[in-house]
């Protein structure tokens, strides 16, 4: 073997080296913004939920339980839930989010949006959504709506919808 072939492998294998490094710094830079991303998120959404009414938590969730008298606080505290939400759906949209984190969330966000609560308060907090028709459509969707124009009507919940949450 020439010293020229020597050189040409060695130059091949640094090359191989240096792509494999690459791809193993941006798996690990990826795994490092969607874990900052949870943390940051799993922070906001503690926040919002300590922000819930006492009476109104439990009925956030559960699917068969009579939602607590509507009032600005409540209205308020569903809002800011929703627009966490929706955050976090454009995130995974434009794939900043990864699909596993989505997953997660996705679940509980689903059975929260099927809730008595949730419903009943999105026939008025959906307007302020109205700039952003996918999320629109993505929640009438989970509710077992057909589109965003069914705004005045009343939404059910899909029969038997029971996500568990991880």
């Amino acid at each position: 073997m020439t010293n020229e072939q020597i050189l040409a492998y060695a130059t091949l294998l640094l090359v191989l080296v240096t792509a494999v490094g690459v791809l193993a710094g941006f798996v690990v830079y990826s795994r490092q913004c969607n874990a900052q991303v949870f943390l940051e998120y799993t922070k906001r959404y503690s926040e919002i939920m300590n922000k819930f009414p006492p009476d109104s938590r439990r009925a956030r969730l559960d699917l068969f339980v009579e939602p607590p008298a509507a009032s600005e606080e409540l209205s308020l505290a569903v809002l800011r839930y929703l627009n966490l939400c929706s955050e976090e759906f454009y995130l995974c949209q434009k794939r900043y989010l990864s699909k596993n984190v989505w997953r997660i969330w996705e679940a509980e966000l689903k059975r929260t949006l099927c809730s008595p609560l949730v419903l009943r308060e999105w026939k008025t907090l959906r307007a302020e959504f109205v700039s952003y028709p996918e999320f629109l459509d993505y929640v009438a969707s989970a509710q077992g709506s057909d589109s965003r124009s069914a705004s005045n009507q009343p939404l059910e919940p899909t029969a038997g919808r029971r996500d568990e949450h991880m």
